[in-house]
């Protein structure tokens, strides 16, 4: 085992100054072995980039970030549902959610109305899939209600711990609530797009936990790719079919 190596296993990396310097120093006395002192200073400073690219990669092969565990949320008997803090707008940019918006990429800068079972007034989307699933809830008659959650409703955290995740939607059902994220299934295999998945799978095991012991409904993570968002589509079925369930 090299020194860099026998360093990090004895837990010696405790000041990362103090310690790049020792390694620093250690690199300068090997050469010192073999090198008279103006022979040194020209490869020190003639090749110090590559000194501290060889010492960096001997320090990634034994780099390692331990993940910690998603921590149980403390679940409150009521939460109330978020207002969206949507920036000014008029009232000729307000459509009725099944009305065709051309071209397609100016859809994040409209705001909807029109809704049945939706538990707000007036939402934005972010893409034609969100705002024709958004037809889809309405249409499908398993849906009770449904919400675009605002950016404060979940304490859902990912990147270890340190960002929020909002899903896209939350739809409840007779027996089920829903997490529902959509998602352009080329990201769906991302990192990003599974570490969330996995924060948000985790949150719905730990609500599930309370509510099936008071009484209330089971939750699910709904992970859709965006070419599965048709009108003809049930929620039902879409939900069935990508319910995330984890590794």
């Amino acid at each position: 085992m090299n020194r860099i190596a026998k360093a990090i296993k004895d837990g010696f990396v405790k000041e990362p100054a103090d310690f790049l310097f020792k390694l620093s120093g250690q690199a300068v006395g090997k050469f010192k072995t073999y090198l008279d002192e103006d022979k040194l200073m020209n490869v020190v400073q003639s090749h110090k980039r590559e000194i501290g690219q060889y010492i960096y990669s001997q320090l990634m092969e034994h780099f390692y970030c331990k993940a910690p565990s998603y921590e149980k949320p403390v679940v409150k008997p009521f939460t109330r549902i978020e207002e969206h803090n949507f920036s000014k707008y008029t009232k000729d940019s307000i459509h009725h959610y099944t009305e065709t918006i051309t071209p397609t990429n100016a859809i994040p800068s409209k705001v909807f109305s029109g809704f049945n079972k939706a538990c707000h007034s007036l939402y934005k989307f972010d893409s034609k899939t969100e705002k024709d699933f958004a037809i889809v809830l309405e249409q499908d008659t398993t849906v009770l209600k449904w919400l675009r959650p605002a950016s404060s409703q979940f304490n859902i955290y990912w990147k270890h711990n340190s960002i929020r995740y909002c899903p896209d939607f939350v739809v409840e059902q007779k027996d089920t609530i829903n997490l529902v994220e959509t998602k352009k299934i080329g990201d769906i295999e991302t990192a990003d797009v599974q570490e969330k998945a996995q924060a948000a799978l985790q949150y719905c095991q730990h609500a599930t936990e309370f509510t099936t012991q008071n009484g209330g409904k089971p939750w699910k993570y709904v992970l859709i790719p965006h070419n599965a968002v048709m009108l003809n589509m049930s929620f039902d079925v879409l939900a069935k079919q990508n319910e995330y369930k984890g590794d």
